[in-house]
């Protein structure tokens, strides 16, 4: 719901007289004329330049007490200087003579030569009120570069013994909120315990309809809106609103620093798919700057020797001083210029030295194709700024008319892999002998990642599994930005899962980021760097991007319904969770566990957070009876520690046995493979009647998620293969299994509950 053309125009008006007086900042009095403007209550108050003014007509519009405030664009702190006091509202004079003492007094922290305009004075009615913790509430809003407004809400007070029980940081949001949204936001305090202990449930009302409020005056004045409006809102605070005595809800001060539009040069970067598909399905892909010289290092000869690898045969190579190359005895030539290749291309990978790169789109006039990469980074004697210039003006007008996309600089580009008649596509310059990139035919993940060394972890990381589908490293989002990726991804029906790496934000990336997230089904795991100053410091320095404050990252991804993630193992944890049980989404948050080792299930428990220690069936509970055998095993949890003495029958029977419970919506696993009754071994764990064989043939026949731990080291590694390859999500420990688990099944229950979007 917008502000009715009226209401806004009023609203100008303050604004136009500040801006007026070049003034970037609105009064205290000025903001009241805002927030009344809006619906929000605020103290009778008067405003004048002379305490002279004053007579008993005026101040008897007043309660029994006054504040007096002084009023100046020099001074931030009043009361710290004397330049705010409560009096009694008895006589004008009186009244008049501690305004003018008032002045005196905060002019005399000053030396001649830097004293401060004072303006006037704001007489203000006294607003009684408890100062007892939640009576009190700081409401307010930002303009952050990355993701326009940002408002925040805590709570005041001084009630020490609520405090100690229940604790809420400052809350920060994005708007708008409508009151339905904002109510919910409120309910999900902390001082909501206190007040639904007093009986003041009504109180909550009071917070939800202020920051609604306040969200639609934020989104209106913000470079998000649309139409642009006439001023944007860097800052406002109402510090604080407070419950008074009479129960109303009232702003008793307030603070706002503005600017005209026209001064504002950020907007929402629109989201943008056109000829995408020329990265990932390209018919014609030329590489320039491969060098036929195999003693010489070279990039390009590196992607094309992959694409060859990868059966392309639209595969067309550039070096300005022609010759040829030759790969498993198929020669190809190398063409002096684009303009000699007969062909389309729909790709042309630039891997040649930056200095040419301007050289490179000068020799693109007759050429336009659907996308480029450019992979080299930016010259060390140009910062970022120069060298987008450089490109702008070196890019023909026939390539920006004729959409052609771009993507990097600094960036290794994509890989998507093959399916059927497909070859995909590899740019990513990793040669095969070092880091080989396997490509499983379930690959259902996306890994959008800034920075390509991420990309080469992320690689190692998920060797066995084979679930990344496609990758692509954007580095410096000169065009293709990370928006238009994340919808273009959102829409491929062979992904089920979006995972990315961001460093850094675009003015109005994070925004538009944030709007699209909201909308699209898929799981989306982000990883942000920059979370210190330190490490926002060189994420600047490395992607030529803002970081932006990572707090309200936090806060966007929480509100969309993104899995934020705190450290990069968590990161690739969550991913492979995500990833391989994709087709197997749980029914509710009931998980058992078997190990072998009676540590692993303490560990195990003391991870959850959501999931619930499931209440075995009677008709399991005599299953399991009969299973033990050996009678070492306490069958009345859900829980099993089955001993090391367990065999891989008898292991794969316990598991199948919690499987089958209908009070059992997942399970976690976890085996330490040095037990001599396990096949586990490099020699034993492909064996039909393996643990590993067993626990696949039981996936092939139960929907619910499994999650397993091998707590070994690499002489395993043949034994974590087979899980892995099979779709299992396997981990070195059980804290990270059940900690990937536990998020996996919350995400997908608050999913299905619609308490996410």
């Amino acid at each position: 719901m917008q502000f009715s053309q009226q209401v806004l125009e009023k609203i100008n008006q303050v604004f136009r007289f500040a801006h007026n007086e070049n003034r970037k900042i609105l009064y205290e009095h000025e903001v009241y004329k805002v927030l009344d403007c809006i619906g929000l209550e605020t103290p009778e108050f008067i405003f004048t330049d002379n305490p002279a003014n004053l007579n008993d007509n005026i101040l008897k519009r007043f309660s029994h007490y006054l504040v007096l405030k002084i009023v100046s664009p020099d001074i931030s702190h009043k009361q710290k200087l004397g330049g705010v006091k409560k009096v009694r509202n008895y006589d004008p004079l009186f009244v008049q003579f501690v305004l003018t003492q008032m002045k005196k007094e905060v002019l005399s922290h000053f030396p001649e030569h830097e004293k401060p305009d004072i303006k006037g004075f704001l007489v203000v009615e006294f607003i009684p009120h408890t100062q007892a913790l939640g009576y009190e509430v700081l409401l307010g809003f930002k303009e952050d570069n990355a993701f326009g407004p940002v408002m925040t809400l805590s709570k005041g007070g001084d009630d020490a013994e609520f405090f100690a029980q229940y604790y809420d940081p400052p809350n920060l949001f994005l708007p708008p909120l409508d009151p339905e949204q904002s109510m919910d936001m409120v309910l999900k305090l902390n001082i909501r315990h206190k007040f639904e202990q007093k009986g003041t449930f009504e109180y909550l009302k009071y917070f939800a309809d202020a920051a609604s409020l306040l969200s639609r005056l934020a989104c209106h004045y913000s470079f998000i809106s649309e139409p642009k409006p006439e001023f944007i809102i860097k800052a406002m605070d109402i510090n604080p609103f407070v419950i008074s005595e009479d129960k109303r809800f009232i702003a008793v001060d307030g603070f706002a620093l503005f600017s005209s539009a026209d001064q504002e040069e950020n907007s929402v970067p629109p989201v943008n798919m056109d000829n995408l598909d020329g990265f990932f399905n390209p018919s014609g892909i030329g590489v320039i700057g491969v060098s036929a010289n195999p003693e010489k290092q070279s990039i390009g000869r590196i992607i094309a020797h992959q694409l060859h690898d990868m059966g392309r045969d639209d595969l067309y190579l550039i070096n300005s001083n022609g010759g040829e190359i030759c790969f498993d005895n198929k020669k190809y030539p190398m063409f002096c210029s684009i303009d000699e290749i007969q062909a389309d291309l729909d790709l042309i990978v630039y891997a040649a030295p930056a200095r040419f790169i301007e050289d490179f789109f000068k020799s693109l006039n007759h050429v336009s194709p659907k996308a480029i990469i450019l992979i080299p980074g930016i010259p060390s004697d140009l910062n970022y700024g120069t060298f987008i210039q450089k490109l702008d003006c070196a890019i023909p007008d026939s390539l920006k008319s004729g959409k052609t996309r771009i993507m990097g600089p600094n960036c290794m580009g994509v890989f998507y892999g093959p399916k059927g008649s497909d070859k995909g596509i590899n740019t990513l310059f990793i040669e095969e002998e070092r880091l080989s990139l396997k490509c499983s035919k379930s690959a259902n993940t996306v890994l959008l990642t800034q920075s390509g060394a991420f990309s080469v972890t992320a690689i190692d990381k998920f060797q066995n599994s084979g679930l990344l589908k496609s990758i692509v490293s954007f580095g410096n989002k000169y065009d293709v930005k990370l928006t238009d990726l994340t919808a273009w991804f959102s829409l491929n029906p062979l992904i089920d899962v979006i995972a990315l790496y961001v460093e850094g934000l675009a003015p109005g990336e994070g925004r538009q980021f944030f709007q699209l997230s909201k909308n699209i089904s898929k799981p989306i795991i982000v990883y942000k760097a920059g979370k210190t100053s330190a490490g926002a410091k060189a994420a600047e320095s490395h992607t030529a991007s803002l970081s932006g404050s990572y707090d309200v990252f936090k806060a966007g991804c929480k509100q969309a319904g993104i899995i934020l993630v705190e450290n990069i193992e968590d990161h690739y944890n969550y991913v492979k969770m995500f990833s391989l049980a994709a087709k197997k989404l749980p029914r509710g948050a009931r998980v058992a566990g078997v190990v072998n080792a009676g540590f692993e299930s303490a560990v195990g428990a003391d991870e959850l957070k959501h999931l619930q220690q499931a209440q075995l069936s009677e008709h399991t509970k005599k299953k399991l009876i009969k299973l033990n055998t050996l009678g070492l095993i306490d069958t009345s949890t859900s829980f099993l520690d089955i001993t090391p003495m367990a065999d891989d029958l008898m292991y794969a029977d316990f598991v199948e046995a919690v499987l089958q419970d209908d009070n059992v919506d997942c399970v976690f696993v976890s085996i330490v493979p040095h037990s001599s009754n396990l096949k586990t071994l490099p020699e034993t764990c492909h064996d039909p009647d393996s643990i590993a064989s067993r626990l696949v043939d039981l996936s092939k026949n139960y929907c619910k998620p499994v999650v397993i731990s091998v707590n070994a080291g690499r002489y395993y590694q043949d034994f974590v293969s087979i899980l892995e390859k099979n779709g299992f999500p396997v981990y070195n420990d059980i804290r990270s299994a059940v900690k990937s688990l536990d998020c996996f099944v919350s995400y997908h229950t608050q999913k299905k509950m619609g308490q996410i979007p």
